[in-house]
């Protein structure tokens, strides 16, 4: 009751404060004012607060959609220029002009129109809340198999859900079409199956990271493991070998590289130059991103 009445008052204001401006330019413009005059006045009067009425609810309802819209992650720039559209209308309004059905019409029929596409927007949002339940059902089922994992991040609480986020992302990175190069001192380059120990001096490795849309566009460390036929990682820290984070273990890596991934299914290729011949046999090369392995290759040497 109380809002229905104050609603009323609103009302009665806006219609005493149309009247009396409407009234005193006539009274300042003709002096005197005829019945015929006053009737048609009070005419114009009722049509200036209906506009009022309705122009002031759907800017209330604009102001609603804005709000969701904002809520659901949305572009708000296109309601936000209606809005403004709208209060202009309305300083025009109070001035006197009562020629507002067809403006009306257009912003009910906008709000109509935003109804859907928020209607589309809020399915949208509740399809990603369904993909991230997926994901946090993947997410406990990796941590639950990799217990040593989660053993050695228990006392970092405060890291432990970005670092399990960066983990499950990590965890659809992958090597396609993984190839290996043997590069002679001369620059001569052969695919590296089997080829004669005086001609390896570098190793080359060419893949494609693949696109997926569950991983963020920012920076990968890709670390290769070049594993020799005795099953030996070669490492040299002077050509930049060192350790990472493998199953909750340290493993050594030959060359790491870091790639900013662009979520395109971008080529990238690893160069390794090594001091020391390589011995005849079989080479298998491994490629690792954040705790994950993400593609193979192979190499041999006669």
């Amino acid at each position: 009751m109380e809002r229905k009445s104050n609603t009323g008052l609103v009302v009665g204001l806006i219609l005493m404060t149309i009247l009396a401006a409407v009234f005193g330019y006539l009274y300042y413009k003709e002096h005197n004012i005829t019945q015929k005059q006053e009737t048609d006045l009070e005419t114009r009067v009722r049509e200036l607060a209906a506009s009022e009425i309705k122009l002031d609810s759907i800017s209330k309802q604009l102001d609603a959609r804005i709000l969701e819209v904002q809520g659901l992650g949305g572009d708000i720039a296109e309601l936000q220029k209606v809005k403004a559209s709208l209060e202009n209308d309305r300083a025009s309004l109070r001035k006197g002009n009562a020629n507002m059905g067809r403006k009306i019409k257009e912003y009910e029929q906008f709000l109509t129109q935003k109804d859907t596409e928020i209607a589309q927007l809020r399915e949208e949002n509740q399809q990603l809340i369904s993909q991230n339940e997926g994901l946090t059902q993947e997410r406990n089922e990796l941590q639950t198999s990799r217990q040593a994992v989660r053993d050695s991040l228990s006392g970092v609480v405060a890291k432990n859900t970005e670092l399990e986020s960066k983990v499950t992302m990590a965890s659809a990175l992958r090597a396609r079409n993984v190839k290996v190069y043997a590069v002679s001192s001369k620059g001569k380059v052969r695919e590296g199956e089997n080829v004669k120990s005086k001609r390896v001096d570098k190793v080359r490795v060419d893949f494609i990271l693949e696109k997926n849309p569950l991983t963020t566009t920012d920076n990968k460390t890709v670390y290769m493991r070049i594993i020799d036929p005795s099953g030996a990682t070669i490492s040299d820290t002077k050509t930049g070998s060192g350790v990472f984070q493998y199953n909750g273990q340290e493993q050594g890596y030959t060359i790491s590289k870091d790639v900013m991934y662009s979520n395109n299914n971008q080529d990238v290729s690893i160069m390794y130059d090594r001091d020391a011949p390589f011995t005849s046999g079989k080479y298998t090369i491994e490629l690792y991103s954040e705790g994950f392995s993400i593609g193979e290759g192979s190499f041999s040497v006669k």
